[in-house]
């Protein structure tokens, strides 16, 4: 514990492990919620969104390629396990093998998002975080990690934004219905989930859920701090912990890829 609470983490080659050993973690969890290629072999296309990625790649044709044979989901799984631990683990290599890697998680997030017609957004941030360890030199690494801090700050910034642009803080006790609608599912299938146990709560008093949109707000309008000053970014880092753990429980919304910029 007294190790793990002096590291470094200025030091390049220790926040290279703490990052990296992180995305093990979440390919961990990604695994365990069926999220590899092994698991998606051969399904059908369910149609696509209006993202021109989605057509890019559909016209490449990879996608439809990796998904019909599963020698090459096993592939690319794999091939994106062991780059993470070559990064981990690697100091001279690292940075091809984080260009790798980043090749390899896009073929398996397209191919997984093009099959299962979604659009993980919080997916942007883990390229983002992992893209400085593809510069070998430092002012390249410092300035790219500079636009990873920055783009973290934005993405929780302007989400505060537009919850006070869209009026949606007006009548913040309409929360209560979004809560309804986003746990329709466990209300049926599964009502002692913990989100719905929670959820049901601030549903049934508007009020509450009222308070619990507003302080949503403050949370991710406070990181405008950030934009002026370093001084606060480990309380930053808490708050960020914090709301990526409240927003899974309270609304499914997983956000623990963003925590990774928050690094």
């Amino acid at each position: 514990m007294k190790a793990l609470l002096n590291l470094n983490i200025q030091e390049r080659n220790t926040f290279a492990k703490v990052l990296f050993g992180y995305f093990l973690i979440l390919l961990i969890f990604r695994f365990q919620s069926g999220a590899f290629l092994i698991f998606q072999y051969q399904q059908p296309i369910k149609g696509f969104g209006i993202d021109w990625i989605f057509w890019l790649s559909a016209c490449s044709g990879f996608p439809q390629y990796i998904i019909q044979h599963y020698w090459a989901c096993v592939v690319v799984d794999s091939t994106v396990v062991i780059l993470s631990i070559a990064c981990f683990f690697s100091t001279k290599w690292r940075n091809l093998f984080c260009i790798a890697l980043l090749i390899f998680f896009f073929l398996q997030r397209m191919t997984l998002e093009t099959y299962a017609c979604t659009h993980s957004k919080s997916t942007a941030a883990l390229f983002i975080a992992l893209l400085p360890f593809c510069f070998k030199s430092e002012k390249n690494f410092s300035l790219v990690s500079e636009f990873s801090r920055y783009f973290l700050l934005y993405i929780l910034i302007i989400s505060a934004f537009y919850k006070f642009y869209n009026g949606a803080l007006l009548s913040p006790e309409n929360f209560a219905v979004t809560l309804v609608n986003q746990h329709s599912d466990l209300a049926t299938l599964n009502p002692q989930h913990i989100s719905y146990s929670i959820a049901s709560v601030l549903i049934a008093h508007p009020l509450y859920a009222g308070v619990a949109y507003i302080v949503l707000f403050l949370t991710q309008v406070i990181f405008v701090i950030g934009v002026f000053t370093r001084k606060y970014d480990t309380l930053l880092f808490v708050i960020l912990l914090i709301f990526a753990v409240m927003t899974y429980l309270v609304m499914r919304i997983y956000n623990m890829d963003i925590t990774v910029l928050g690094l």
